[in-house]
């Protein structure tokens, strides 16, 4: 049974109220931030789902919480939700921060946001002149945004600070990564455990954790328990028959045409064929082959929005005879 809504919180950065693994992290950003060397303008870079936008609220509310009842818990890496910041931030209305995002990954994020952030740029704070912006998924933003962008960080106001969260699987326009100081925030699978123990403790009762250790192999503890509450919303299993994962997450795109839903499907073929090389390494090069094969398909689903039912009966077909 679960204590919370998984759903809600994995898919909302700024709703996570604890912090785990980052600790070298967090304490590097904020003796940085007592010595006042924090860069004008970070690059966070690194996987999806390993908790980037995360960690970087939680530094957020350390130093925004600092004259504020109830301000940051920095022993314990905690948010206290009835702080003024945290509650201000989540209701978009805090005057020292502002949010660059597009959370659909079917979306752009567009000039008209860059438009936004530029007028917020040129006002006045009413509590000090201190001013965090934060541009999540960056790798989101098209031409004319990027270049936007790239404007408003080339000669940042004092006290202005850009954070910068990017998948490392995805570029952004390079003179922005020029322009930025890159922090690249890596994992051993050993550090990636604890973080997924820790949540699947908090947000579950009465769950076995070691039985998704298996899937760190393959993917981030955030994109892990994103597809674990989409199964679990729909009242499906992580299955030990793997097909039967991909089958549900097919029918899923069939119907909401996400494409976070497609790196679903391809965790759960790349799952597939790693059991599969192992256990028929005689195999191994074919097996190989019509991996490839398979992700070419969901890349240029994404790239050139082809029809999803004829792709899908082309993947379906590979994996059937494979399963012979």
């Amino acid at each position: 049974m679960k204590k919370v809504d998984l759903h809600k919180i994995i898919n909302n950065p700024k709703n996570q109220l604890n912090l785990y693994g980052y600790r070298h992290y967090f304490d590097t950003f904020v003796k940085l931030y007592k010595k006042h060397e924090i860069p004008n303008t970070l690059l966070i870079s690194g996987p999806k789902g390993i908790g980037k936008a995360t960690f970087l609220y939680h530094f957020f509310n350390y130093v925004l919480s600092q004259n504020e009842k109830n301000k940051y818990d920095i022993s314990n890496m905690k948010i206290h939700s009835e702080n003024l910041s945290y509650n201000r931030l989540l209701a978009n209305t805090h005057p020292n921060f502002f949010l660059v995002d597009s959370q659909d990954t079917n979306k752009e994020i567009k000039i008209d946001t860059i438009r936004n952030l530029i007028t917020f740029l040129s006002k006045s704070t009413y509590s000090s002149d201190l001013k965090i912006v934060l541009i999540d998924n960056a790798e989101n933003m098209n031409l004319y945004s990027s270049n936007a962008l790239l404007k408003a960080i080339e000669e940042p106001k004092k006290n202005t600070f850009f954070f910068i969260v990017q998948d490392s699987k995805h570029r952004i326009l390079e003179t922005i990564k020029s322009r930025s100081t890159e922090f690249k925030i890596f994992f051993t699978k050993m550090e990636k455990e604890y973080i997924l123990i820790e949540l699947i403790n908090f947000y579950y009762d009465n769950c076995t954790s070691s039985k998704f250790m298996e899937n760190l192999y393959f993917d981030t503890p955030g994109n892990i328990l994103k597809y674990l509450s989409v199964l679990e919303e729909n009242n499906t299993a992580l299955d030990e028959n793997i097909i039967s994962n991909i089958n549900f997450f097919i029918e899923k795109y069939k119907k909401d045409k996400n494409s976070e839903t497609l790196s679903y499907i391809s965790f759960f073929i790349e799952k597939f064929y790693n059991k599969l090389c192992l256990s028929s390494k005689e195999k191994f090069q074919f097996h190989i082959f019509n991996y490839i094969k398979i992700l070419k398909i969901l890349n240029e689903m994404k790239k050139f929005n082809l029809n999803d039912k004829n792709s899908f009966i082309k993947i379906n077909d590979i994996l059937i005879n494979e399963t012979k």
